[in-house]
């Protein structure tokens, strides 16, 4: 809203819009935590992530109507964002590595340094910066989870290169360019971005960053004038697509894209645009083949997970998110459950995974668990460590790869010029009895935010039970 009042050319409407923005804002005061925390999923959940999140739109918000607000407005608005950054200062997140978090919450303590004049949230966020780089991969990719994942890698990046843009520094650029290089890889030839070979399956493209980037780094320009035409397109998942928790998100992202400066169109191409390419990322898990004909990803790290989109028509033509099986018993199993250290063994044109089966959380919500989590969320979850275990807890039932079962699948992927074949070879190593096993086509193992959105070309590929 303060972006589109400050573009907007009729006074009256700019009066308008610029009266809900403050309004906006002091209802944001009034349900922060005394602590200087806001929640995200449930009440008291005083959320590190969203607190970091919240605080460089907030102060970008208030920095737009701060000469239109009284001093009793100022005073409890900037009593507000400075509690938060104070929140960020006393606090980390707890229940994982979580990169984008770390950087969206670095950008809010840079700013609010820049805005109070206060060396402290500086310094804090210099800690969280300096953390986001030191656990970088050296193949460029940042941890969400324990695992690489390009979603939310350009959500990262978003945060990162504004960090850069007010802060710049060799250190960060060369972080940037190794990230650029490794999300080169993660572009479709459909025009969508990214998928379950991810740590957090996320489909999600956050254009602001790179978009930022275009005037300084080739490949830069290169991926944002693609994934802009894609947008438009609505080939990738848009703003269109998506439910309103990731709205602000998403939306923050594009506008900030849409006054990027972009240099000159390079002459370079994308990895899908080659003849031929095998790359592999072995931190990651994560391997690609291309051909003239056709453009495939590997999952080695997340049960096998295998992309081939047809160069020719542009169709995803293979979209196999990992094998899942029901026992006798009932409980679900999959292949799809990011362990970095299933093997991924490339020979020539040929690729051999090895991975297990993992019990698959279904967790729905019914009224008697809702109940019981908003109880839990209104007692015991106001006690500050009981609130972190609760949270570690949910990474795990949730998210976290489940029990190991006594069900391996080790598959064989051999690339043609012009076609693909798969073998696939299924083994007991212990008693286990099964009612169904599906070769399966598009699922989701894990409960992840922002894992579950389909673009406008999105096409079902459907696949029989085997035997």
């Amino acid at each position: 809203l303060a972006w589109y009042m400050q573009a907007c050319n009729d006074e009256s409407d700019k009066e308008i819009i610029r009266e809900v923005v403050i309004a906006g804002l002091l209802y944001t005061a009034k349900i922060q935590h005394g602590d200087g925390s806001f929640d995200q999923a449930y009440p008291n959940e005083k959320s590190f992530g969203a607190t970091g999140f919240l605080l460089p739109d907030l102060i970008k918000a208030y920095l737009s109507v701060k000469d239109s607000c009284d001093e009793r407005k100022k005073e409890r608005i900037e009593e507000c964002l400075q509690r938060a950054s104070g929140f960020l200062c006393r606090h980390a997140e707890q229940h994982g590595l979580i990169s984008n978090h770390l950087a969206g919450a670095a950008l809010g303590l840079f700013m609010a340094e820049d805005f109070f004049q206060d060396k402290k949230y500086g310094q804090k966020g210099r800690k969280l910066l300096d953390s986001v780089l030191y656990n970088q991969s050296s193949e460029g990719w940042f941890p969400e989870y324990g695992g690489a994942d390009p979603g939310y890698q350009t959500l990262c990046m978003h945060y990162l290169v504004q960090i850069y843009k007010l802060l710049p520094s060799s250190e960060l650029k060369n972080a940037l360019q190794c990230s650029l290089e490794f999300l080169q890889y993660f572009l479709h030839p459909d025009g969508s971005f990214g998928g379950e070979y991810g740590s957090r399956r996320t489909e999600v493209y956050y254009p602001g960053g790179i978009a930022l980037l275009a005037d300084e780094f080739s490949l830069a320009a290169v991926m944002h004038r693609f994934m802009r035409d894609s947008i438009e397109h609505a080939t990738t998942v848009t703003l269109i697509d998506i439910d309103m928790g990731n709205t602000a998100p998403l939306l923050s992202s594009t506008i900030l894209s849409l006054g990027a400066r972009c240099m000159e169109m390079p002459e370079s191409t994308l990895p899908f645009q080659q003849d031929q390419l095998c790359e592999s990322f072995p931190q990651a898990g994560i391997a690609v083949y291309a051909t003239r004909r056709y453009y495939a990803l590997v999952g080695a790290s997340n049960g096998g997970v295998l992309k081939i989109f047809d160069k020719q028509t542009k169709k995803l033509v293979e979209d196999d998110c990992g094998s899942l099986a029901e026992t006798q018993r009932g409980k679900w199993i999959s292949t799809q459950a990011t362990c970095l250290d299933n093997p991924l063994n490339i020979k020539n044109n040929i690729f051999n995974c090895e991975s297990k089966f993992y019990s698959m959380s279904r967790a729905k919500t019914t009224p008697a668990n809702y109940l019981g989590l908003r109880l839990i969320n209104l007692t015991v979850m106001r006690i500050g460590f009981l609130n972190e275990l609760v949270k570690k807890l949910m990474v795990f039932w949730l998210i976290e790869a489940g029990k190991p079962e006594p069900l391996m699948r080790k598959r064989s992927i051999h690339f043609l010029p012009e076609s693909v074949e798969i073998n696939d070879y299924y083994m007991r190593t212990g008693r286990l009895k099964l009612k169904r096993l599906w070769q399966a086509g598009k699922f989701n193992a894990i409960h992840m935010a922002s894992s579950r959105y389909y673009s406008g070309n999105f096409q079902a590929i459907t696949y029989e039970p085997l035997d």
